[in-house]
């Protein structure tokens, strides 16, 4: 038997694992890592326009309260860089528009920090966001970063799981689909046959066949038609728009 103590790393993220809710969580990040202020957003859809309508935060009442009064979700940049991008990156790497200066100026005055962090995550059709706030200056900050980003990565996906399963339970409304079955349904959607899409994916017809076969059934059994329409309103696929990669 192993009777090695459990490092720190592995004390924080259990502890994360065995709360009971998101907003519990957060406030062990931010107390473990002494950061000021954590945020989880959770992105439905995103077309032209910034959709969270799951936020868990430990920013103080007051600030949340003027966040929202004033809309400032639609042009937080933060929030809007950080539901587009793929990697994690520093507040500082963010072009701040004109139009963002005021927002930037209010939030110091509510006590948010100038220095921050944000680690994108994307998960099926959904997109998360974990921001972590500091008051820190820039170098301190910078060796925080450089010290703790790769425990961050972990314990943002363990908290983005929490909050998948604190809104469905065990019922997640939407299906994990293959590369490949997206592929196939997109060019269905296309009006390409079974025939046209193996010759475009270089597969054989009865491999597409079966491709297609199985989205459906993970989309509900239904037919082809009803199987394009959930997959487009979930943002599995996006027919109109470029071919999967």
């Amino acid at each position: 038997m192993n009777s090695e103590r459990p490092s720190r790393f592995e004390r924080i993220a259990h502890e994360v694992q065995e709360t009971e809710n998101v907003q519990k969580a957060l406030y062990i990040f931010q107390r473990a890592y002494g950061v000021e202020f954590a945020t989880y957003h959770l992105a439905l859809t995103i077309v032209d326009i910034v959709d969270t309508p799951y936020v868990r935060t430990t920013y103080n009442d007051a600030w949340v309260s003027r966040y929202l009064l004033r809309d400032y979700v639609k042009i937080d940049p933060v929030l809007r860089e950080g539901l587009v991008r793929q990697l994690p990156f520093d507040w500082r790497e963010v072009d701040i528009p004109q139009a963002a200066h005021e927002f930037l100026l209010d939030a110091q005055d509510y006590g948010v920090g100038a220095n921050g962090y944000s680690i994108p995550i994307i998960d099926k059709s959904r997109r998360a966001l974990l921001s972590l706030n500091s008051r820190q200056a820039g170098d301190v900050w910078s060796a925080t970063v450089a010290q703790y980003r790769d425990e961050w990565l972990e314990l943002a996906f363990l908290i983005h799981h929490k909050a998948i399963f604190e809104l469905y339970g065990e019922h997640d409304p939407v299906p994990q689909l293959s590369p490949r079955e997206i592929e196939c349904l997109h060019w269905t959607a296309l009006g390409k046959d079974s025939i046209d899409i193996a010759a475009i994916l270089k597969l054989s017809e009865h491999t597409t066949r079966a491709y297609i076969k199985s989205a459906r059934h993970k989309l509900g059994g239904g037919s082809i038609t009803y199987s394009i329409a959930r997959a487009m309103q979930l943002r599995l696929i996006h027919p109109f728009g470029n071919t999967p990669s």
